[in-house]
């Protein structure tokens, strides 16, 4: 099919899950990934707006938050429209943009209270958590994660190495010595270390320890160079359609695809 037509299926699809996506991207089927550029989210309000004008609605509030699915049932496939991404995205994002909860503001110290009390109960469950403190789903479940930061500091031990390196591995499927660079719950990963939070997981693992692992090299200035000529020659409209896995790909000195594109924020600055 052509790329337009496959795009076209894309963002019409609710795909969530893993085998999803590797079927999508089996069928030759690509979409961005990461933070939404501001193209992006000009284009996604304007559709928004535009949606709102040809069915005379006032407030996007009322189809996003008070609406039944069969009454707003063509709203996220029709503001789709031209943003490569799944529906699902558009959809996380589309919450995050209007729901007012998120703005409310600083968590009080008995509102962390509260929320330690509301994980303990409901787990997961950040809607029902979120509900109870009059805060978004996103909001409880981001100041929940910025509560694991509590967690011990410094210099890490050979044994938390170790757990990291094996819960990684357990969770991913692969061998010592096999690079993983997505697809990894760090909360679940978090909680196997038992000492370190999921930023101190997620940062260690994808900044050293998978690179040490699979016998990596030392980045150099030459590396520095290379990097330069690999962007300059993709000759890419945006960062955001850079591929930054590909782009490590057969980079001994790179330690993920995630420690290369800060190494490019950085040569930048």
């Amino acid at each position: 099919p052509a790329p337009e037509v496959q795009q076209d299926r894309v963002n019409q699809a609710w795909f969530t899950t893993k085998e999803d996506k590797d079927t999508l991207h089996g069928k030759g089927m690509k979409w961005r990934q990461g933070m939404w550029s501001k193209e992006e989210n000009d284009l996604l309000n304007a559709n928004i707006l535009e949606y709102c004008k040809l069915n005379n609605i006032s407030d996007p509030n009322v189809i996003i938050f008070s609406m039944t699915k069969d009454e707003r049932k063509d709203f996220y496939r029709t503001i789709a429209k031209g943003i490569k991404r799944p529906l699902f995205a558009i959809y996380r994002r589309v919450l995050r943009m209007y729901d007012r909860r998120n703005y409310i503001g600083k968590y009080s110290n008995e509102e962390v209270e509260q929320l330690k009390a509301l994980k303990e109960k409901h787990g997961n469950d950040w809607a029902t958590i979120g509900h109870a403190m009059g805060r978004s789903a996103s909001s409880v479940k981001d100041r929940y994660r910025l509560l694991r930061e509590s967690c011990q500091s410094g210099k890490w031990t050979a044994d938390e190495e170790e757990r990291l390196s094996n819960a990684v591995h357990e969770a991913s499927g692969t061998q010592p010595g096999e690079s993983v660079t997505g697809g990894i719950s760090w909360s679940i990963i978090a909680e196997k270390v038992g000492t370190r939070s999921e930023k101190q997981c997620r940062s260690k693992w994808l900044n050293y320890l998978n690179w040490k692992e699979k016998g990596g090299k030392e980045w150099t200035k030459k590396d520095e160079i290379k990097l330069i000529n690999k962007i300059y020659d993709l000759n890419a409209e945006e960062e955001n359609l850079v591929n930054w896995q590909t782009l490590m790909s057969n980079w001994p000195s790179v330690r993920s695809p995630q420690w290369l594109r800060s190494k490019w924020w950085g040569l930048k600055k």
